[in-house]
């Protein structure tokens, strides 16, 4: 097995004619504001392209800016095997995360590639820096997004039940009596207050709005509330 110490080498030197320009540009990304400019990238291109129907230009540049930045840090020699396992074992756990239900394993998914981006290079702490400074951004971009602009996470339409069983939509819990206010209805037993009426040969539970009412009566429907028909007796 090849080290990684040893990789960069080689692909400076065997697949560049000259491997000067490349670490030079190596160095670029990897100094504190191409490491910073990148990582910011990064964070904030994938995090509205998870709010994006649709693989669109800004998640293609993230994407592009991910391999840059690992690719740059690897010419320069400092990417580890640790590096590269966490990374792609959070990769692995948030392609989980789109096809199972609950947020645990997409969570442990991005934490592993975060931590991937903090043990890349020799400089821990500008590497937590940067991405606090991600984050922060990152933080701000979904305010601007999910409270400005109402965007929300399509995949997620999938597999959480939205809320379209309601009144509007067609869909209720009970059957709808709303109609029958104002209506005359007939006691069939004693409401006292509670009992039945019945209207147009259909028997419904009702409650009287305070009076005892006698079977066989006339009432009014005053009100209805879901389940609860209230009636009143009507003057003789």
């Amino acid at each position: 097995m090849i080290p990684s110490s040893s990789l960069h080498t080689i692909f400076s030197l065997n697949f560049v004619e000259n491997g000067n320009w490349v670490d030079h540009i190596a160095s670029i990304i990897v100094s504190p504001i191409g490491a910073l400019i990148l990582t910011c990238i990064i964070f904030l291109g994938f995090l509205f392209q998870l709010y994006s129907n649709k693989i669109n230009a800004v998640g293609i540049i993230a994407t592009l800016a991910l391999l840059i930045f690992f690719l740059g840090f690897f010419v320069k020699g400092d990417v580890n095997l640790y590096s590269i396992v966490l990374f792609g074992v959070g990769v692995i756990l948030v392609i989980i995360e789109l096809f199972v239900v609950g947020a645990i394993i997409g969570i442990i998914g991005m934490a592993l590639i975060v931590f991937s981006i903090i043990t890349l290079g020799d400089n821990l702490v500008y590497m937590i820096a940067n991405v606090v400074v991600a984050l922060i951004l990152s933080i701000i971009e979904w305010v601007i997004l999910v409270k400005i602009f109402k965007r929300k996470i399509p995949f997620l339409d999938k597999v959480v039940l939205k809320d379209s069983t309601n009144a509007e939509a067609g869909y209720t819990s009970h059957e709808d009596r709303s109609h029958l206010v104002g209506q005359t209805a007939t006691t069939s037993t004693d409401l006292r207050p509670a009992g039945i009426i019945t209207f147009n040969n259909e028997r419904i539970d009702a409650v009287s709005d305070g009076s005892f009412i006698l079977r066989n009566k006339q009432v009014t429907i005053l009100e209805v509330e879901g389940t609860r028909v209230v009636v009143r007796e009507n003057e003789s």
